[in-house]
């Protein structure tokens, strides 16, 4: 018996419908450009320094710097993550690509371009953030017992917005700094830094203290960080309690989780980023190794510090008018 096929007719194709240019952007993630890029980037910089590792801890004996006694790496790099919250109501999540070269044994040089948004009742913000360059130089007198290594820097964020958008503070900022790490036992650290803009408003300065302990592959931190300063009109300075685990994932490269949480209405309420790659792995503060560095290469100076960039709130940079406090 013959079959009979019947083919229904196909329905109509429809239009894709016009997209809103008014529809806000949902989550960073949907930048395929800039997730490739920081992709790209971070495989890069990763591979190079995985191959010349070794090499430049054999060629630089005398840079010992880091704990363990083992030398930093001549180039590192990594790529950060991460969002965080203000008790007045402002969101932001942001992508940062770090970048660090040393010279010499002792002087290291880093930068980290970032790109970000920021959400703040029915406006939003999306774009690069401030980039932080920083200038750091360690000496560690190796006959000295707990192992002290004195860190001094300076600082400048490169301004890529206005000053009313969160993502950055809308001028060019200089900032000093300086921390000392010890070693009181074997694979216990514990380090105290602070840093202080000198130029006019760019913000307070701030201190954080934090202790680590490197059990095997993994190296858990706690922090506390303190804004230094004056407090923008009816706001408070930020204090923030802040932990972190690091992990060593195949040497020099490490993965890094941090959060803190606010303990006054002036700090974040909450931040929490993931950083990956080699320039991690050290204990010093003012580099990428401690939780509030992580934290301020990613979100910059206000992830410690929402206050001090105006006097007045009237003005468009306060932080009440910004939702930061």
């Amino acid at each position: 018996m013959a079959r009979r096929f019947m083919l229904e007719p196909s329905s109509p194709r429809r239009p894709n419908p016009t997209p809103n240019p008014l529809a806000p952007m949902r989550t960073l993630p949907t930048l395929p450009i800039l997730r490739g890029a920081l992709a790209t980037s971070l495989l890069i910089t990763t591979v190079a320094v995985a191959a010349q590792g070794q090499s430049a801890r054999a060629s630089d004996p005398d840079s010992a710097l880091l704990q363990g006694g083992n030398a930093p790496l001549r180039f590192a790099g990594g790529v950060t993550a991460g969002s965080m919250a203000f008790t007045g109501g402002r969101n932001e999540q942001a992508l940062s690509l770090l970048l660090q070269f040393r010279p010499l044994s002792w002087l290291s040089l880093s930068a980290a371009p970032g790109f970000g948004r920021t959400t703040f009742g029915t406006t939003s913000s999306t774009g690069p953030t401030d980039i932080p360059v920083y200038s750091t130089a360690q000496y560690s007198p190796a006959s000295l017992s707990w192992s002290p290594t004195v860190t001094a820097s300076l600082s400048t964020a490169f301004s890529t917005g206005q000053a009313s958008s969160t993502l950055g503070i809308g001028r060019n900022a200089f900032a000093a700094g300086g921390a000392l790490s010890v070693s009181p036992a074997s694979h216990t650290y514990i380090y105290g830094d602070g840093s202080k803009p000198i130029t006019s408003a760019s913000g307070n300065g701030s201190v954080d203290f934090g202790v680590s302990q490197t059990i095997g592959l993994v190296t858990p931190s706690l922090g506390y960080s303190a804004e230094i300063g004056s407090a923008d009109s009816a706001a408070t300075l930020a204090r923030s309690l802040g932990g972190g685990i690091a992990l060593l994932i195949a040497d020099p490269i490490t993965l890094a989780v941090d959060g803190s949480h606010g303990l006054t209405p002036g700090a974040p309420r909450w931040t929490f980023s993931v950083s990956l790659g080699t320039a991690y792995s050290g204990i010093s503060p003012l580099g990428g190794g401690s939780i509030f560095g992580r934290l301020k290469n990613a979100f910059g100076s206000r992830a410690t510090s929402s206050s001090g960039y105006s006097k007045t709130s009237s003005s468009t940079t306060s932080c009440k008018k910004m939702g930061t406090c």
